[in-house]
């Protein structure tokens, strides 16, 4: 099947210049929304994932998502997509504009179980320093 010539943006318009020439970095990785860790075993279990070299961990707005690295299997060699008019909603959804290639797409970037370790301690230092200054502000 021969790859599609033309992407479009979300409101259905010639993405052009937004999408010409791409990389396609949004058909390379797949993203999934996890909730925030609260319990140690939800944190061993995320740091489990961190131990393979395609998983990486991102927050953003403050919301978690689990990334795996990997190729969709119908993004063609030109960086088009061979089921372009039947793609998937979430395919659908993406918004060039906002897209990766122009700007990190995270507010905070997790690719190692260390790198986990070390933004809970950090997180939890931030966490106990609000609690003090809230307790010294007089109501």
């Amino acid at each position: 099947m021969a790859a599609e010539k033309r992407r479009t943006g979300n409101n259905g318009d010639t993405a052009g210049s937004v999408c010409r020439e791409c990389p396609a970095p949004c058909c390379r990785d797949i993203t999934m929304l996890i909730t925030r860790p609260r319990t140690r075993t939800e944190i061993n279990e995320i740091a489990q994932y961190l131990h393979f070299d395609t998983a990486t961990v991102f927050i953003r707005n403050g919301k978690w998502y689990l990334t795996f690295a990997g190729t969709c299997i119908y993004l063609s060699r030109d960086n088009l997509c061979r089921k372009y008019t039947t793609r998937p909603a979430r395919c659908r959804r993406h918004n060039p504009p906002d897209c990766e290639r122009f700007a990190p797409w995270y507010d905070m970037l997790i690719s190692t179980p260390e790198e986990f370790e070390e933004y809970l301690r950090s997180a939890g230092r931030r966490k106990r320093s609000e609690t003090a200054v809230k307790r010294r502000i007089p109501r």
